[in-house]
């Protein structure tokens, strides 16, 4: 009773850190919160529960408390802190999350590998890469700063809440970038930083904006979870091909950021951290695997 006690205390504990990694990969521009949740190994996990969310409500409320825990805590520790980080060190930072993102693609490209690499798959691994490469060239790894204003309104939420939980679930695909170009970014950081400080008249729009997010992750991991089943060599090489255009992307954007406290020093140990944090998930993951299999070849 007591392992297992330790063991849901140390599972719990672990979804609400994947749930404060993911929720900052969400806020920060350019980079894939899905490619996170693979590197903790929970994507499919995710992509099965907002596929069905009524199938098993409380197994599904159990594994998204911890998640939402994190996530929120990210929130607030982004408006706080991470906020600051990437406007005073902003390159150096980036070079972490970069390294985050080198350390999933040996994950998925495993996962290619199994399946196999096909034609088809080849041509979905180019197509994916280039457009996520395109996307992170264009918009660069930086966003516009907070202004001191926000002119939110229904409209807004609605269609931007739906972009935003369209592209959650798509590894490689930002949504902070979506925001960016759909001009709500700056606006709702914005009114994140209000609400913390006590203005809670913007809390409708935010709701409308969670409830058409939500809409939009539940249709969208339906479709992709029908890709993994129908035709996985594809939709792995997708994948891959996402993280692969993601990575460069980013990687050539923070490259090009003018930061005046940017140090080679720091910028090289920054993205080391990032890929050793990265892999020490991995190796986490696969541990965790390991185990699971292990309990079920003991109860048979």
């Amino acid at each position: 009773m007591q392992d297992k006690t330790k063991k849901g205390a140390g599972l719990f504990a672990y979804r609400t850190l994947s749930g404060f990694l993911i929720g900052l990969s969400v806020l920060a521009p350019g980079i894939s919160g899905s490619i996170i949740a693979i590197m903790m190994g929970i994507y499919k996990d995710i992509l099965e529960l907002f596929s069905a969310p009524t199938k098993n409500i409380k197994r599904n409320l159990l594994f998204l408390l911890p998640l939402a825990i994190g996530t929120v805590a990210s929130m607030v520790a982004f408006v706080l802190v991470f906020g600051w980080l990437f406007d005073t060190y902003e390159k150096t930072t980036y070079f972490f999350f970069v390294g985050l993102i080198l350390g999933t693609i040996p994950v998925v490209y495993a996962e290619v590998k199994k399946h196999g690499l096909k034609i088809a798959g080849i041509i979905g691994l180019v197509i994916s890469a280039g457009i996520t490469m395109a996307l992170s060239l264009a918009m660069g790894a930086q966003a516009a700063p907070v202004t001191g204003q926000t002119s939110l309104s229904f409209i807004d939420m609605i269609y931007g809440g739906a972009a935003m939980g369209a592209s959650l679930l798509v590894p490689g695909m930002s949504a902070s970038v979506i925001l960016i170009l759909l001009g709500l970014y700056t606006e709702l950081l914005f009114a994140a930083s209000e609400i913390m400080a006590g203005h809670y008249g913007l809390l409708v729009y935010i709701g409308v904006f969670a409830l058409c997010m939500f809409a939009g992750v539940i249709l969208t991991s339906r479709l992709i979870k029908r890709a993994f089943e129908k035709i996985p060599a594809i939709a792995y090489a997708v994948v891959l091909g996402f993280i692969i255009g993601s990575f460069l992307g980013i990687g050539l954007s923070s490259l090009q950021i003018a930061d005046p406290h940017f140090h080679w020093v720091s910028g090289i140990l920054s993205f080391g951290a990032g890929v050793c944090l990265s892999l020490f998930f991995v190796f986490m993951n696969f541990k965790k695997e390991a185990e699971g299999k292990a309990d079920d070849a003991g109860e048979l």
